[in-house]
C-alpha cells in the first residue's frame, strides 16, 4: 500500500479498482454526481463535497432504518476508474476518529469552509485539511468505519435473515472498531482546490456512474443482483460488479 506525507507522519493511501460496485440510499442522486441544488437553478461543489457510499445494498438500511428519507431509493453505481482514498481502517494507525485531534489530517466537516454551500457541514463526518486538498488532489476519499453506525448495524443484524448476512463483511480498524467500511468519495476525479458552481450545460469527469435502482425494502431483487452482478473483493471489503 503506498503513502502520502502530512507533516511527519506517513498516511496510508489505498487502491479501489475500476467497476468496484458502490451502493448508497438517497432521494436526490443528481446531487451525487453534479452538486448540492443551488436556488438560482446551478449547483455547488466544494473541496470536501462528500458522498457515502457502502459495499452491499442492505447496510442502509439496516443500520439507518426509520431514519432514511421516504423517498430514498437504492442507488447503484461502479466506478469509472481507479480512486486513490486515505485508508482509515487496518493497517493504518489512523481511523475516521483522527478527525476529532487537532492539527491533523482530517477534522470535522463542520471545520472546513462550506463555501457554496447553503448550511455548514456535519460535525460527525471527517473533512481533508485544507493542506492535503491542495497538496494531493489526487487523492480523493477516506475509507472509513463510522463507530455510532457499527454498534447499530449489529444491533439490527442480529434480527436480520440469514440468506443476506454473508454480504456483510466486515473490516477493524486500530480502535478495535469492527463494521462494514464506508466509502466517502468526492463526486470528480481530481479534487478542486476552491468552491466550483456547476450549470446545467456543464460536462463533469465523475468517479462513479449510475447503473440502476431499486426500492429499499426489495431485499429479494437485491439480492438477485449481487448474486449476479457481483464478486467479493477481499482486498477492498468492496464488490467488483459483474455483467
Amino acid at each position: 500500500m503506498e503513502t502520502v506525507r502530512y507533516r511527519n507522519t506517513d498516511i496510508l493511501v489505498k487502491t479501489i479498482p475500476k467497476n468496484t460496485l458502490l451502493f448508497r440510499a438517497t432521494g436526490a442522486p443528481e446531487n451525487d454526481l453534479r452538486g448540492f441544488p443551488l436556488d438560482d437553478g446551478s449547483r455547488c461543489i466544494i473541496p470536501n463535497s462528500n458522498v457515502f457510499f457502502y459495499p452491499n445494498p442492505f447496510t442502509a438500511s439496516k443500520t439507518f432504518g426509520k431514519w432514511l428519507q421516504q423517498s430514498a431509493k437504492m442507488y447503484v453505481y461502479v466506478l469509472n476508474n481507479d480512486v486513490r482514498v486515505i485508508n482509515l481502517i487496518n493497517p493504518s494507525k489512523y481511523t475516521r476518529g483522527t478527525k476529532s485531534t487537532k492539527r491533523n489530517f482530517i477534522k470535522k466537516c463542520s471545520l472546513v469552509p462550506k463555501g457554496c454551500m447553503p448550511n455548514s457541514l456535519l460535525a460527525q463526518d471527517p473533512c481533508l485539511s485544507d493542506t492535503m486538498v491542495k497538496k494531493y488532489p489526487d487523492v480523493v476519499g477516506m475509507i472509513a468505519i463510522a463507530y455510532s453506525d457499527s454498534v447499530r448495524l449489529k444491533r439490527s443484524l442480529k434480527k436480520t435473515q440469514k440468506n443476506i448476512l454473508k454480504y456483510f463483511k466486515m473490516a477493524g480498524d486500530s480502535r478495535g472498531t469492527t463494521g462494514i467500511p464506508e466509502l466517502i468519495l468526492h463526486p470528480l476525479t481530481r479534487r478542486p482546490s476552491k468552491q466550483m458552481i456547476i450549470n446545467e450545460s456543464d460536462t463533469l469527469e465523475n468517479n462513479y456512474k449510475l447503473i440502476t435502482k431499486f426500492e429499499l425494502n426489495e431485499e429479494s431483487k437485491l439480492k438477485q443482483f449481487m448474486d449476479k452482478h457481483s464478486k467479493y473483493d477481499p482486498e477492498t471489503f468492496f464488490y467488483t460488479y459483474v455483467k
